[in-house]
Order: C-alpha cells, then sequence, then structure tokens
C-alpha cells in the first residue's frame, strides 16, 4: 500500500473513533468504491453524508466536523484509480503495523462494505453478469466470513496478501465490466447520480 493510501486510512480511524463510529473506516471504502463500481457518481457533499450515515453514531446538537478535502480525496483517489489502465487501484487497509488479525478483520469488512454499494447501485445488473463474474461475487461474499482469529505468522502474512490482491482485482474486474467505457474514456458516469 501506499504511504498516502495508509495516510487517509489513519485519517479516517482517528475520525472514527473520535466521535465513537460502530462502523470501520475500511468498510466505507469499500461502500464507496462498490458504489463506483456500480455506476453510481455523487457530489462530495453527498459522499459527505454517506460518511456521516456510514459512522452511525447519534450527537445530540453537535455535527460531526468531516474533513471535506479528506472525503473528496478519497472519492477522486478511488474513481480515478478504478479508471486507470495501469491497474493502481489500492484498498484502503491498515498497514502491517497492525496485527494480522485486525487486517484481516478490515479486509473482511471491507468487502462487505463493497458488496453492499455494489448492490445498491448495479442492482439488477448484477444478475446479468456471466457465471464466471457470478462465481467471482460468490467468492466475495465468502471472503466477507473470513476468519480473523489468525496468529501472526508468515504463512498467515502470505494468505493475507494472497487474499487482499484477489480483492484487489476482483473490483478492477467489476468496475470494467459494469462501467465499459471508464478505462478507455476515464470519464463514463462522471456527474451521474443513481
Amino acid at each position: 500500500m501506499s504511504e498516502q493510501s495508509v495516510a487517509r486510512f489513519e485519517l479516517l480511524a482517528n475520525i472514527y473513533s473520535r466521535y465513537g463510529a460502530i462502523n470501520h473506516p475500511s468498510e466505507l471504502h469499500g461502500l464507496l468504491v462498490g458504489r463506483l463500481s456500480g455506476g453510481k457518481r455523487a457530489t462530495p457533499e453527498q459522499w459527505q453524508s454517506e460518511v456521516i450515515a456510514h459512522m452511525a453514531v447519534e450527537l445530540e446538537g453537535n455535527e460531526i466536523d468531516l474533513d471535506t478535502k479528506l472525503i473528496a480525496d478519497i472519492f477522486d483517489e478511488a474513481l480515478t484509480q478504478l479508471q486507470s489502465t495501469s491497474f493502481e487501484f489500492e484498498l484502503m487497509l491498515p498497514d502491517d503495523e497492525y496485527s494480522l488479525s485486525e487486517r484481516i478483520e478490515a479486509l473482511g469488512v471491507w468487502v462487505r462494505g463493497y458488496l453492499e454499494g455494489l448492490a445498491l447501485s448495479a442492482g439488477k445488473r448484477l444478475m446479468k453478469l456471466d457465471k464466471e463474474l457470478q462465481e467471482l461475487l460468490r467468492d466475495l461474499v465468502a471472503i466477507t466470513q473470513i476468519d480473523d482469529e489468525t496468529e501472526d505468522s508468515e504463512e498467515g502474512e502470505k494468505e493475507w496478501m494472497e487474499i487482499a490482491e484477489f480483492v484487489r482485482i476482483a473490483a478492477l474486474t467489476l468496475f470494467a465490466e459494469l462501467n465499459p467505457t471508464s478505462r478507455e474514456s476515464g470519464t463514463a458516469g462522471k456527474g451521474l447520480l443513481h
């Protein structure tokens, strides 16, 4: 993962922690990427509203002070990476300073968020995907059930990296399938709300 991706994860994790959010920042990124993969485009204000809803916190009379630039940057970076032909897309997950168990949990919730976002924005189009992509979706569903009770080990690290790479490629594959002109033009679906 790039230093920028790790830094953004940490900033978002700190915001979630400060407000006692019940959900995980990796799940939010998965949700965002799933929505983008299914064709949803929104304004920074709309994404900010989704972030606040995802945090699921109740504040009496207080507003959540979000770094709007951070939220816009996360959205812009995800869309740019998904549209890129260089396959530079990254999952927003904790780095290796976190335990393997915490990173496995983050990967599982990232995938859960991704599938939720994809289902919300792609809807019935998912049922029309070919058999191989249907199988890919079933594999992603299975990953949401991943056992995070794993001790740190070299073998565990290797397996985590392989699963994370599979998820990354699956997200790119589904984005390309559901946004066919996006990679060619870099503009498909911009400005559209679904």
